[in-house]
């Protein structure tokens, strides 16, 4: 089981997975790879509860997915992972939902410290066999215009006195719950549900998108994809996950010409 943490100012935001072993997390400190062939747990952790208070639960056994950050929450200004996806067993798609900072610049017409990120959207991570640890290959962001604020039908319009007058137009911070699907060709097809910044005072409760950008799978570093968007959320309206139904997860690569998914 795989999971990540990506705010708040406790704990890691990074990657984490659950050791059925319990004994990965311990002998590498908190981080490392799961072992391979293990059966899932029967039973709950077992644990003191004289001692939750204080101490938690006792063996931990959530551990930090060797390679990915361990950099305390509270000075960690970069990463912020949300959904995840496998493509296969080396490559892990990434959401990065971005800082949440609605800091505008009325010249640029941007809010500034989005548009300047170069972490958010959707992060490529590929096993390194040799070194043992998973690593970034670049990150996806092209198309999302991250900072740049959009018009929603029926949303206020201007800025909100009641929040240091800040417009009330949201723009993309980056890339929450994400899916993909692999195609024959060697593409993987990415859907994401952005995250938001703006001056509404709910950050995450404005109306936002369901983008999707087309990636090669063997790729290592970034081609010339752009993120399209496929949907808007209306006035009143927020996406929060994005998933295939039974029967909808075909390969696009294939469509034209050929209705048998073969």
């Amino acid at each position: 089981m795989y999971l990540t943490k990506g705010s708040g100012g406790n704990g890691i935001n990074t990657v984490y997975f659950v050791d059925t072993t319990d004994t990965v997390c311990g002998t590498n400190v908190g981080v490392g790879l799961p072992a391979p062939g293990v059966a899932l747990p029967t039973s709950s952790l077992a644990y003191d509860p004289t001692q939750v208070a204080t101490k938690g639960l006792v063996p931990y056994n959530m551990c930090v997915l060797k390679g990915f950050p361990q950099t305390l929450a509270s000075t960690d200004t970069t990463f912020f992972p949300f959904g995840i996806w496998f493509a296969n067993a080396t490559t892990l798609y990434v959401a990065q939902e971005g800082d949440g900072i609605n800091t505008f610049d009325p010249v640029s017409g941007k809010y500034s410290d989005a548009a300047a990120q170069t972490t958010a959207g959707i992060q490529k991570w590929v096993f390194n066999t040799t070194a043992g640890a998973w690593q970034l290959a670049y990150t996806l962001s092209a198309g999302l215009n991250l900072g740049v604020p959009y018009v929603v039908p029926g949303y206020p319009t201007g800025n909100n006195p009641s929040n240091n007058n800040l417009p009330w137009a949201p723009a993309t911070d980056g890339v929450r719950n994400i899916t993909g699907k692999l195609n024959h060709d060697g593409t993987v097809i990415l859907y994401g549900i952005t995250s938001t910044v703006s001056g509404n005072g709910d950050q995450g409760a404005d109306p936002n998108k369901l983008v999707t950008i087309t990636d090669s799978l063997k790729a290592t570093t970034p081609g010339t994809e752009t993120f399209t968007t496929l949907r808007t959320a209306g006035f009143g309206e927020v996406l929060r996950g994005v998933s295939f139904t039974p029967g909808s997860h075909r390969d696009d690569s294939d469509r034209k010409g050929d209705r048998d998914d073969d």
